[in-house]
């Protein structure tokens, strides 16, 4: 009952920041994070807002940098802990968001425990980055396939990859 009280009170903030975005132009940072394990990548559907396959990730705190960001949402979301994150590179939002900025990472994960956040995230799946699953990608995600998808396929000894140790 409180998980699902909390989801609607993320819905309804989703979607109230989302129609002020028509009005108020949002300039705020954000990070998000490619978890590879054996050469899969972990997306995420969000208990709010669109129904899309994305990047685990989220807004940066005010004064938050974006690998501390990224180290706590990945906490929260996922309930994982990654150690050296790889700055890929920094991109637009996208839409009305265009304003911010976003941090892509990577990192590899030893093994794929993930205890999802019941309240945040409504499903995880594990994917080649040729194959994403069945459904709608989000923005995030579908950057992040066509820049990255082959480095972040291969082997995380190989010098070419992301996740390389």
């Amino acid at each position: 009952m409180r998980n699902a009280a909390l989801r609607n009170i993320y819905r309804v903030g989703y979607w109230v920041l989302w129609a002020s975005s028509f009005v108020v132009k949002r300039s705020g940072r954000g990070a998000k994070c490619a978890l590879i394990n054996d050469g899969e990548l972990l997306l995420v559907r969000h208990t709010y807002g669109p129904r899309e396959w994305d990047l685990p990730g989220g807004g940066a705190h005010r004064g938050e940098d974006a690998l501390t960001a990224i180290r706590r949402e990945l906490r929260e979301e996922l309930g994982v802990e990654v150690e050296d994150p790889t700055l890929l590179g920094v991109g637009g939002a996208g839409g009305r968001f265009a304003a911010a900025h976003v941090s892509y990472f990577t990192a590899a994960l030893p093994d794929r425990s993930v205890r999802p956040d019941p309240v945040e995230i409504a499903e995880v799946a594990w994917c080649t980055p040729a194959t994403p699953p069945p459904g709608r990608l989000g923005l995030h995600a579908r950057q992040m396939l066509a820049r990255h998808g082959e480095a972040l396929a291969s082997p995380a000894g190989d010098p070419g990859s992301p996740t390389r140790g």
